[in-house]
């Protein structure tokens, strides 16, 4: 509770008035709803990555406490905190994932490239996407669709096709497994070695297990259970990630340059379409490293470089952000990656190399007025929003 009296203390100087995300509904003058609205904020700080939704109200002569969170310990420290206050109400708070209805709490996308959406339906705004093989936690389902959290603790809503679902157990002995990661940028998965049947389309960064390798394929086991055969050379196994996690500068150059020309797709994090932070989370994944989801989250983290011996003071793989300032904060809206001599590559309208050098001839004004800052992956220390595959508990078993 000593970290709750400190976040409570910010409150009273003002730290907290910039920001807009609440999790209170605002409209009712709920008992409390300051306190728990910050003790929320508290443990789920976003609600791109988190749900902390809490309602304390009186119902006749009853104090209830609703609402649902995908954090344990934000509940503990709501339900301690209302105790405290010798109130007496019924605690219907729901931790997810809600049993009742997820029977299997984990999932592994069984499609080449699987869209998340704002809610539960296809005409919703997509979010993001994740790769086949991806492994992904499920916290609740609508009809046919379902709440899932990625590796990168984004939410959205997928439809249960896109998914094979697995108990703990099952998810224990995949995370177990001999598994490949697919570097190309796309290709089939054939039925057998003669390559006259296609099984399904695959994409750089898909994660698949393998039963075997033969001379020229590679035979492998899609998340349903259907096999396949990949070309030996196109994928790698996933403990060569392990090995050299964030690689070497020219590896990200170099896969960076080989994406030049993928359209821009808002939401998008697959060789099918980028958005700028789709485009440089999916360099680093493929270098071993997952990355926060958004340009906003991943400004958040990353070693601070200078920016004033600009472009001395950078090196090759550095993100480069973009966007405004409101009252002195930034505001972060587009990211792209430092490639030298003063470009950068990213995804605005498509993958494309700009400078901020007004003698080059690929010169972005906008981009050079917008600069807000730069962060270095190489070197940071391993945690929220800069996370090794390697040491991820999704993907091994600790």
């Amino acid at each position: 509770m000593k970290r709750l009296k400190t976040w409570f203390a910010m409150i009273a100087c003002g730290i907290l008035i910039t920001l807009v995300h609440t999790h209170c509904d605002r409209t009712v003058k709920y008992p409390y709803a300051g306190e728990l609205d910050s003790i929320s904020l508290y443990f789920v700080p976003d609600n791109r990555e988190g749900i902390c939704d809490v309602r304390f109200y009186q119902k006749g002569r009853e104090y209830v406490l609703k609402g649902e969170t995908d954090s344990q310990v934000a509940k503990d420290e709501i339900v301690a905190f209302l105790s405290g206050k010798r109130i007496r109400f019924a605690d219907s708070l729901l931790v997810l994932p809600d049993f009742l209805t997820v029977k299997k709490p984990w999932g592994l996308v069984n499609v080449s490239v699987c869209n998340m959406r704002s809610d539960p339906g296809h005409s919703a705004e997509m979010v993001s996407q994740a790769v086949m093989g991806t492994p992904v936690k499920i916290l609740k389902v609508q009809g046919n669709w379902y709440l899932v959290q990625t590796p990168d603790h984004y939410l959205g809503w997928v439809d249960a096709e896109a998914l094979s679902f697995l108990d703990e157990e099952e998810a224990g002995r995949w995370k177990g497994s001999e598994r490949v990661v697919y570097m190309k940028k796309t290709g089939d998965i054939y039925a057998d070695q003669s390559k006259r049947m296609i099984v399904s389309d695959i994409v750089a960064g898909s994660l698949l297990e393998t039963t075997g390798v033969k001379v020229t394929m590679t035979e492998v086991l899609l998340p349903d259970g259907r096999k396949g055969f990949i070309n030996r050379n196109d994928a790698i196994p996933l403990s060569e990630l392990f090995d050299q996690p964030g690689s070497l500068p020219g590896d990200l150059e170099s896969l960076s340059l080989s994406f030049t020309g993928i359209p821009y797709l808002w939401g998008g994090t697959s060789v099918k379409g980028f958005d700028c932070s789709g485009f440089v989370k999916t360099l680093y994944y493929l270098n071993g490293v997952i990355l926060a989801r958004d340009a906003s989250l991943q400004f958040r983290h990353g070693l601070k470089i200078a920016t004033g011996a600009y472009p001395d003071s950078l090196q090759t793989g550095d993100l480069l952000f973009f966007g405004s300032l409101r009252d002195g904060v930034p505001r972060p809206t587009h990211v792209g990656m430092y490639i030298g001599d003063t470009e950068f590559i990213h995804a605005a309208g498509m993958v494309k190399i700009n400078s901020l050098d007004s003698a080059r001839d690929n010169f972005s004004r906008g981009r050079r007025d917008s600069f807000l800052g730069v962060r270095r992956i190489s070197g940071a220390v391993p945690g929220e929003g800069i996370q090794l595959i390697s040491r991820h508990n999704w993907y091994i078993n600790n």
